[in-house]
């Protein structure tokens, strides 16, 4: 880590020492590395210097020798480890040393759109086989998965780098990440603190949203349009856990916008929740619309359903073609399903995602190997379109 990027404070706080002190000990730690021509990357003796302990309880410490230290000193010398992303130097060199050809890529593959994952997979995979890189994946499907696969990250040792899709990574996960020299391409999830040097993001819920305003409303002239969306405490939100997750946010905020756009109010019970993108999802709240429509008067009825999945979407459809019942309905991902059924959906381009998701890693490797520093970050963003098929009421 950049020594700018010491947590002075957090550091003081946990030793209960003073920042000037702290910040001078720093000081003079980065003095002594610079005129013996050392990196500046946290070793033994800044440990030390920073807990004021010995080099040895320190290197006890981490040899887990037992009763070096007490119980309340070990647990902050590990918080401090955290802090600064320490690695022992020999780890730390075989790591910088060592290439080896292979990439990681984490991702809830078992959860709420499988079908859309694999081919984000089948882009990497396309790009990665051409250069000779294997590919590693590990399947990150719960929040409790999430915690545990960065606190053990399996992949050290065994990847140059690592793409994750909708994962989202503590700041002292990302230093020690960059203290081992693993770049990493963030996929639906924007975090911008290294050692992600790239973000691979949607160009925005517009195209959702044209759907909804353009095509349902000022085409199709439907003015009681139905939202079928995941719940808030969905089993793996797309980004920071502990806040709303910003991908369901903005497709609901799509829908609410579309209607606005087009002088409708907003009416709450016409946004149905579901806790996964899943078939029984849909087939369930198929028969919740359904109880809904008939409660109300014709005036009233909804006239379409708006689904943030093809899979739940689908489910819709299927339910009301076997009930002989006309639903116009409309998906968002563009999966096969979505063609075999004549679903009207927003396409994501997941092969592309995947594709440039690998390209960045990979461009990243080649100028760490020139620059011996990896380049500036970057985002990009990639657009979705609409696809109209017949599910929508077109002919």
């Amino acid at each position: 880590m950049r020594v700018e990027e010491v947590p002075v404070q957090d550091i003081a706080t946990l030793f209960e020492r003073d920042v000037t002190e702290v910040e001078r000990d720093i000081q003079v730690w980065v003095a002594a590395r610079q005129e013996r021509n050392r990196p500046l990357v946290p070793d033994i003796r800044l440990l030390a210097t920073l807990s004021k302990l010995s080099v040895t309880s320190v290197s006890n410490h981490l040899r887990q020798k037992s009763g070096s230290l007490s119980k309340i000193k070990a647990e902050r010398l590990t918080q401090l480890i955290n802090m600064i992303g320490y690695v022992p130097s020999s780890a730390a060199q075989h790591l910088r040393r060592q290439q080896r050809h292979s990439i990681g890529i984490a991702l809830p593959l078992t959860s709420i759109s499988p079908e859309f994952y694999l081919q984000m997979l089948a882009g990497v995979k396309h790009e990665a086989d051409l250069l000779g890189y294997q590919q590693l994946i590990f399947d990150v499907t719960t929040e409790s998965a999430r915690k545990e696969f960065f606190q053990t990250m399996p992949f050290l040792g065994i990847v140059d780098g690592l793409i994750t899709v909708g994962l989202h990574i503590e700041e002292d996960r990302l230093n020690i990440l960059r203290s081992q020299n693993v770049p990493i391409t963030a996929v639906h999830t924007p975090i911008t603190h290294p050692t992600v040097i790239a973000n691979i993001l949607p160009a925005s819920e517009s195209a959702l949203q044209d759907l909804i305003s353009k095509h349902l409303i000022q085409h199709h002239g439907y003015r009681r349009l139905a939202l079928v969306t995941l719940d808030t405490a969905n089993p793996l939100k797309t980004g920071d856990a502990s806040k709303e997750d910003w991908t369901r946010l903005a497709r609901v905020n799509a829908y609410v916008n579309a209607l606005s756009d087009n002088d409708i109010d907003l009416d709450k019970n016409l946004i149905f929740e579901v806790a996964a993108h899943t078939f029984e999802a849909g087939c369930h709240v198929f028969n919740q619309i359904q109880a809904a429509n008939d409660s109300l008067p014709d005036s009233e009825k909804i006239q379409a359903v708006v689904c943030t999945s093809d899979t739940l979407a689908a489910a819709l459809l299927t339910a009301a073609r076997n009930q002989n019942i006309d639903m116009p309905v409309t998906g968002f991902d563009n999966l096969s399903i979505a063609n075999l059924l004549g679903l009207t959906t927003v396409a994501q381009n997941p092969e592309e995602v995947g594709r440039s998701s690998f390209r960045h890693l990979y461009n990243a490797f080649m100028y760490q190997q020139r620059k011996n520093e990896y380049p500036s970050f970057v985002e990009e963003q990639i657009d979705m379109k609409v696809i109209v098929r017949q599910s929508c009421g077109c002919q």
